[in-house]
């Protein structure tokens, strides 16, 4: 009995009734070490077929730099058993059973017959787990749940976008509050931090446990004022810049925990705060989201 055939008895053809899954793009993926890749690709599965030629590709790359299939059956056991086993859905389950076909080819060099995953035609994905509705998002489906997000925002709901407008004490505080959210990550790419009191809550950040990460520019660290050297120095915080004096790294944003976004106009300095013209959206839609987590990884690895 082949590996995938023995999942598919541990855990039977993969439930109709679970809940939506979130979206992994092939290029956020792509900067994932080999555990976070595999267990986020389950979790968002439904995208991953979607994508399955690329996803393979990814991970047949962290095959050729030494994943073992051990290591691969390892870390599918403890994120089927993180997200719940037998509830996992059709698309976990088809996902994993690939993941283990391709780790155990990649082990048996003689093995004649290649791999092929299965290819998605008109965009949806639900048709590779053997479902047109298994519970999971087709396009069409997220076309009509952002239309629903934003009836929600105009509402009230949970999804959110909120606006804020500088000079004012009330948007720095909004500011301050969203950083003190921070419950596990903090992704800060700014052009420049010289307010002390912002400094103030990324330390106080760092010393909840939050893991924090600061980009910045490289001409800007060399000014008078700049809280990043100190923030490492003090709380050990890791920093890059982007090492060109050629250029700006100009991007004004922060992500906490991946799942809401601080953007805009706003250098992190006193004239920003109490002097200049700036403005800033804040959104916890998961998309926007992921697609500025996706960008702070890129440049993270760039610098």
């Amino acid at each position: 009995m082949s590996l995938a055939n023995i999942l598919l008895a541990c855990l039977g053809s993969g439930s109709n009734s679970s809940p939506q899954a979130p979206y992994l793009s092939a290029q956020e993926a792509s900067q994932l070490p080999l555990d976070t890749f595999v267990h986020r690709s389950l979790e968002c599965a439904p995208s991953v077929l979607e994508q399955s030629r690329d996803f393979v590709d990814i991970f047949q790359g962290h095959l050729q730099r030494g994943a073992s299939s051990a290591q691969v059956a390892r870390i599918v056991r403890e994120s089927l058993a993180r997200m719940g086993g037998a509830s996992a859905s059709k698309a976990t389950v088809d996902w994993a059973c690939q993941l283990l076909m391709l780790a155990s080819q990649e082990k048996d060099s003689g093995n004649t017959e290649s791999y092929c995953p299965p290819q998605v035609t008109g965009g949806s994905y639900a048709q590779v787990a053997g479902s047109g509705n298994g519970g999971w998002e087709t396009p069409k489906q997220q076309q009509h749940k952002q239309q629903q997000q934003q009836q929600q925002q105009q509402s009230g709901g949970d999804v959110y976008i909120k606006s804020f407008f500088f000079p004012s004490e009330d948007s720095f505080s909004e500011l301050i509050n969203f950083l003190d959210s921070a419950k596990t990550s903090l992704d800060i790419c700014v052009f420049n931090i010289t307010d002390n009191d912002l400094a103030r809550a990324i330390g106080n950040a760092k010393k909840r446990g939050v893991n924090v990460r600061i980009i910045t520019d490289d001409e800007q660290l060399k000014c008078q004022g700049n809280d990043v050297e100190r923030l490492s120095e003090q709380h050990g915080i890791p920093f890059k810049t982007d090492n060109d004096p050629q250029k700006f790294m100009h991007s004004k944003f922060a992500v906490i925990d991946r799942r809401a976004v601080w953007a805009g106009s706003y250098n992190w300095t006193v004239g920003a705060r109490r002097s200049n013209n700036e403005s800033v959206i804040v959104t916890n839609d998961s998309r926007t989201a992921q697609a500025f987590s996706a960008e702070f990884e890129r440049l993270w690895s760039q610098f």
